[in-house]
């Protein structure tokens, strides 16, 4: 089964800008920048209508007091330092956000199903931020850069495996910090079984240049996507993403030393987005640029 670039978009955001996504079954959870043009004098209506779903708004830079509207009530937030964030649960209604002054800001859409649908699950309470409009998260502090870059250019769609691990894990993170999740002491805490390891394995290499879903191995493997890839971890020693970034410059290797193909036509073969994004992710690997690593070795 072929994937869907990750990069989407998604309605329930304000504006147009693309979104990074990661599915959970018969739900998505999905990330996006919101950085709006705001003329001045002209004040900027971001809206967000009312769903089963909460969206997590942290800030990139410092964000200036404004009018907000949660199902028609009226608030008038303080400044909002950057890296901070806030929670705003839509099953309450349509949110409004009157906005005078540039933001810029990465929002989580996050549906309740993505949480309760999981089989580990047992019990996840109404997401809350502690406080409001000024709570730190140093779990997303360290992770914004990562989303950031992914969400700034096409290489974003090429590496959907690492950005499926990190958003699965940043929804279970939100669930377990604000939102007390508790899961199910039934289930294993341990590795992949044997079976489920050599499935797992199979479908990340059967196709090194289109990467299945997380939530697509995982289902092959009866679980949850945040329980597979916490298995997976326990089983390998490394990430999904990590086990195929491996496999794929392996390949790459092979190709190199073997082939006379261009570094161009090497890139488009391994999956990368081009020759450019082939060489950062090689040289972050070996140490070695992909011409070096050629010279050296025919």
């Amino acid at each position: 089964m072929r994937r869907k670039s990750s990069m989407a978009r998604r309605p329930a955001f304000p504006g147009k800008q693309p979104a990074l996504s990661a599915t959970t079954g018969q739900s998505a959870i999905s990330v996006t920048r919101f950085s709006p043009v705001i003329a001045k004098n002209e004040p900027y209506i971001a809206k967000m209508r009312g769903e089963d779903a909460v969206v997590v708004l942290f800030q990139l830079l410092d964000h200036p007091a404004h009018e907000f509207k949660l199902d028609g009530r009226l608030e008038r937030p303080a400044a909002a330092p950057k890296g901070t964030l806030n929670i705003v649960d839509l099953r309450i209604g349509d949110a409004c956000g009157r906005l005078l002054n540039p933001v810029d800001t990465l929002m989580f859409h996050i549906p309740i199903a993505a949480l309760t649908e999981q089989s580990d699950i047992e019990h996840v309470d109404p997401l809350r931020a502690p406080d409001p409009w000024m709570t730190v998260d140093p779990v997303v502090q360290r992770l914004a850069p990562l989303l950031v870059d992914a969400l700034s250019g096409p290489e974003g769609a090429s590496d959907s495996l690492l950005h499926d691990h990190m958003l699965l894990g940043l929804s279970a993170h939100f669930a377990h910090r604000y939102g007390g999740l508790r899961r199910r002491s039934r289930l294993l805490r341990g590795g992949l079984t044997p079976r489920q390891e050599q499935r797992a394995k199979e479908m990340l290499a059967a196709d090194i240049a289109q990467v299945p879903s997380i939530s697509e191995i995982a289902r092959e493997c009866s679980l949850s996507p945040d329980h597979f890839a916490r298995a997976f971890k326990v089983s390998t020693g490394v990430t999904p993403s990590s086990w195929f970034q491996e496999r794929r410059i392996a390949r790459a290797k092979a190709l190199l030393h073997d082939s006379s193909l261009s570094l161009a036509e090497i890139a488009q073969v391994c999956g990368f987005t081009d020759q450019s994004h082939f060489s950062r992710q090689f040289s972050r690997q070996t140490g070695e640029s992909p011409l070096l690593w050629r010279r050296s070795r025919n």
